[in-house]
């Protein structure tokens, strides 16, 4: 009951007025970085032989409201038809000029969380927003890439091995969990690296598997509710989509901010312990 109390203790006293803002300047960036990174993504992946195009985008169909699903997919068969070279390196540029600037909000929201002054230069802070994003799009096109050719490369290693097709099931759930694995792995790096204090992996990781969970619980919830119960589109018209993928983006950022809040608050409780431990010996 007690680890339950202080878990409960850490989000009553989270900072959430300073999480909302970060998370609206980050979904900001964020949704200027969506279009040119499916664009880019999928102008890639169009390269290669015998994708299933189809079946990467409906990954997203029950995890996305239906405005902001049918939105994004047409921009996806889009940038299928206008593939080119120059295209692939404007759109990767452009999704590194944005993306990096939603990881320095980020880095902002984790130094006011860990209530620390922000002294690195800004050629480093630069650096680590860029290698952030580097990694994050690339670990992100990676599990793109194995969620889509999963099948394939099952059906070739069981096939390699002499297993039997049954195993295929197991492969199918192990894909899914390979790619929430990711995710946290992807979070816990992020996390380490965006305060200006060094952070273990293991101080990282609470808050990195809490913000992967509530990820996932508010993409479900939040496309059930506005596919079942809120219509947009009556109210804003054609820009509804619109409107149902930019709260999709904040809520995807509130929920990564959150991560970086857990952590900072069970750091800060530690240190504040061991200061009173060590001047009453």
């Amino acid at each position: 009951m007690k680890k339950i109390d202080k878990i409960i203790d850490v989000f009553r006293n989270s900072n959430y007025t300073e999480i909302n803002s970060k998370a609206a300047e980050m979904s900001f960036y964020l949704l200027l970085s969506l279009f040119p990174f499916l664009m880019f993504t999928i102008s890639t992946i169009a390269y290669m032989p015998v994708i299933q195009i189809n079946k990467y985008i409906l990954l997203f169909e029950h995890m996305m409201p239906e405005s902001a699903f049918n939105m994004i997919s047409a921009i996806i068969y889009s940038a299928m038809k206008n593939k080119s070279k120059n295209f692939i390196i404007t759109s990767f540029l452009l999704t590194m000029w944005t993306s990096s600037r939603a990881v320095r909000a980020m880095i902002r929201g984790a130094n006011k969380s860990y209530k620390v002054e922000e002294t690195r230069s800004f050629i480093k802070v630069f650096f680590i927003s860029i290698l952030s994003t580097i990694t994050l799009l690339f670990l992100i096109f990676s599990s793109m890439v194995f969620l889509v050719y999963g099948e394939k490369i099952g059906y070739f290693i069981f096939g390699l091995i002499g297993l039997d097709k049954i195993f295929m099931y197991i492969w199918d759930i192990l894909r899914y969990t390979i790619g929430i694995l990711t995710l946290v792995i992807i979070l816990i790096s992020i996390y380490r690296y965006s305060p200006n204090k060094k952070v273990k992996m293991s101080e990282a990781t609470p808050g990195a598997i809490i913000s992967t969970l509530g990820w996932i619980l508010v993409s479900l919830g939040y496309s059930y509710y506005s596919n079942y119960y809120a219509n947009y589109e009556v109210i804003y018209g054609s820009i509804g989509g619109i409107i149902v993928l930019i709260t999709w983006i904040y809520l995807s950022s509130w929920a990564i901010l959150i991560g970086i809040e857990i952590n900072a608050k069970i750091y800060l409780r530690r240190n504040i312990y061991k200061y009173k431990f060590n001047e009453k010996i």
